[in-house]
């Protein structure tokens, strides 16, 4: 009676085993991945940049080789109000080494932030720019940072 079960149990043992083996290998290949995501994430290391103005605190975090990833955060000294920039389209901009961002959400204040800086290039040590909201711009100068 146990004659038959044999090539069954022995077939179960077989199945088993490789869905064991299959399993390890996947692990292994995962186990790859957090070096090579790790890697990526520093082809577009954001570099700092700070500044002040009569009433404003700037930062800027430049995403080298990724200039999507960039931002600026102006924050008001009056108020403490802080409002966090975003870039905008490009198209406007390319080719005049300046970079343009915005605000998410739509305030009913027109605000922007326009700064020269080459985006595909080296980061300069001072990046200078403008904030423009209701209808005022200031101008500021931002200096690199040795660390965030």
């Amino acid at each position: 009676m146990t004659s038959h079960l044999l090539p069954d149990r022995f077939l179960e043992v077989i199945l088993t085993n490789r869905k064991t083996l299959i399993i390890a290998l996947e692990f292994i290949a995962v186990s790859f991945l957090p070096s090579s995501a790790s890697a990526e994430q520093k082809a577009h290391d954001a570099v700092f940049y700070k500044g002040k103005t009569p009433g404003l605190r700037l930062v800027f975090a430049f995403a080298r080789r990724y200039v999507e990833a960039s931002s600026v955060k102006i924050t008001e000294s009056a108020g403490g109000k802080t409002t966090r920039f975003y870039l905008t389209g490009r198209d406007g901009q390319m080719g005049t080494d300046k970079i343009r961002f915005a605000p998410r959400k739509s305030d009913k204040v027109r605000k922007e932030v326009l700064l020269e800086i080459d985006p595909f290039g080296d980061p300069p040590p001072i990046v200078k720019g403008t904030y423009t909201a209701a209808g005022k711009t200031v101008s500021f100068a931002l200096t690199k940072r040795a660390k965030h």
